[in-house]
């Protein structure tokens, strides 16, 4: 388990990266607008989208370490090919295939599920959601730093760095050893994608995969406006950006490594998720109050700025890990990896959904757009939680 963390915050050290660097790279360097940027970022959810099932069904019957090991080669290709992209076209291309890479996430989870009893599923789920916070503590920071070294644009030290992350969490994976017990179902009991669809639909986790979208439709919209807001609003450039985001993985750390377990334990995982949301929605209501100038005072922006952000990554580092770790424990152990690859397409789908949106709704007026849809989003998810089927030990 701990090589398994540990190779989850590497590779998350390299995506996030990406995150202070990559407006830039469309808005700045290329002169293309908002709308283009979020496309781009939708491009990657779109590929992880139809990834995720996909690898999570292929782990259930050729192994776990093997789809692992072969979705970091190819992440690694796919960054260093951005890195050295000058045009459009070439960055849509490295970025549908990096997407196509990173569809490993439901393996990854599926490998945790693997490893674990249930009573303390959600506990680890909640440490992989630490590591990706450890990644996006200096993940950020690192890229801001590096966007202001070499000789190319700001963009290609961080994707540089991502690919040599990945090579390291590959290089890490051979480590990996395979859970007592561990097998693989015979290729000729597989079932067909369209029929585990249909078979998921009319089952219990039709609702978490309706509720995945949900929060990740509405978290896409932070996804791709918070680095404006803070382009826009603070007057924020990629190496203060990189911080604030540093800032936000040090608060995932805390929130998935020590508050889950606790938070699970009391309120269960779908109780998790509603008092999640409602901690979504209450950083994305400040975000539109703080940027139509309706706070109270409105004479600390950047202090509102970081309660709202604080609002945003605790509500959804609750809300995530919850959703998945339920999941787990509902779907059968045979068919776990592609369960999880699923729901976690949905979610991907969700991000499709809203960073394609977010983009013309920045365009139309501002920030306030994009945070309030996702706001409203949100409350439709905590409307869906009272449907949301409880596993055993709720």
């Amino acid at each position: 388990m701990p090589v398994l963390l540990f190779i989850v915050g590497i590779n998350f050290v390299g995506v996030g990266a990406l995150i202070p660097a990559l407006p830039y790279a469309v808005i700045e360097t290329m002169g293309m607008p908002a709308s283009v940027m979020t496309l781009l970022l939708a491009s990657f959810a779109f590929a992880m989208f139809v990834a995720n099932p996909i690898l999570g069904r292929l782990s259930d019957h050729y192994g776990r370490r093997l789809v692992l090991f072969c979705s970091l080669a190819i992440s690694a290709v796919a960054h260093l090919w951005f890195a050295y992209s000058t045009d459009i076209t070439s960055m849509f291309a490295a970025r549908v295939i990096s997407g196509l890479a990173s569809g490993n996430i439901g393996v990854i989870q599926a490998m945790i599920a693997d490893r674990t009893t249930p009573e303390r599923r959600a506990q680890f789920m909640g440490l992989l959601g630490a590591a990706i916070g450890v990644g996006f503590v200096a993940g950020p920071a690192i890229g801001g730093l590096l966007s202001e070294f070499g000789g190319g644009p700001p963009f290609r030290a961080p994707f540089v760095l991502a690919a040599v992350m990945s090579l390291a969490a590959l290089i890490m994976a051979t480590r990996l050893k395979a859970p007592p017990g561990e097998r693989m179902i015979p290729e000729r009991h597989a079932d067909g994608l369209a029929h585990r669809m249909r078979q998921l639909m009319s089952s219990p986790l039709a609702v978490y995969a309706i509720a995945s979208l949900a929060l990740n439709l509405s978290f896409a919209q932070i996804e791709a406006s918070f680095v404006l807001v803070l382009r826009d609003y603070l007057d924020f450039g990629i190496r203060q950006t990189g911080w604030l985001f540093a800032y936000i993985g040090v608060c995932m750390i805390i929130v998935q490594a020590g508050l889950m377990r606790h938070v699970v334990a009391r309120f269960g995982e779908v109780g998790t998720v509603v008092i999640g949301g409602i901690l979504l929605i209450a950083g994305q209501v400040i975000t539109v109050l703080a940027v139509l100038g309706m706070l109270p005072g409105n004479t600390s922006p950047l202090v509102e700025t970081m309660i709202a952000a604080t609002c945003l990554c605790v509500g959804f580092g609750l809300s995530s890990p919850a959703v998945s770790s339920a999941v787990s424990k509902l779907a059968g152990a045979s068919s776990m990896g592609g369960s999880l690859g699923t729901i976690q397409g949905f979610g991907s789908l969700g991000q499709v959904g809203g960073l394609v949106l977010a983009g013309p709704l920045y365009d139309l007026g501002g920030s306030q757009f994009p945070f309030g849809f996702g706001a409203l989003v949100t409350l439709s998810l905590l409307a869906m939680t009272p449907f949301l089927v409880r596993p055993s030990r709720d």
